[in-house]
């Protein structure tokens, strides 16, 4: 089941590599969270989420942490 589903992932999505902006801008992000409302996301979603801000690009997650994000558009799998 696990290898279908990357397998799927690849053929649909296009993976992008971290950047230094997109690495600054999950930072902000993480940072921003744990101001706001005191939640510690992880880092990987701060980066997805980055990756998301910097490629004006949607991004597609079943992950309660982007509720945390709110410039961060979404699309729930």
């Amino acid at each position: 089941m696990a290898e279908t589903r990357v397998a799927r992932i690849r053929r649909e999505f296009q993976v992008v590599p971290v950047t230094g902006s997109i690495a600054v801008r999950g930072a902000q992000l993480k940072h921003a969270a744990k101001v706001r409302s005191n939640e510690d996301i992880p880092m990987a979603d701060s980066l997805i989420g980055a990756t998301s801000l910097v490629n004006r690009a949607l991004c597609i997650s079943d992950s309660p942490h982007f509720d945390k994000m709110p410039q961060v558009k979404r699309k729930w799998i």
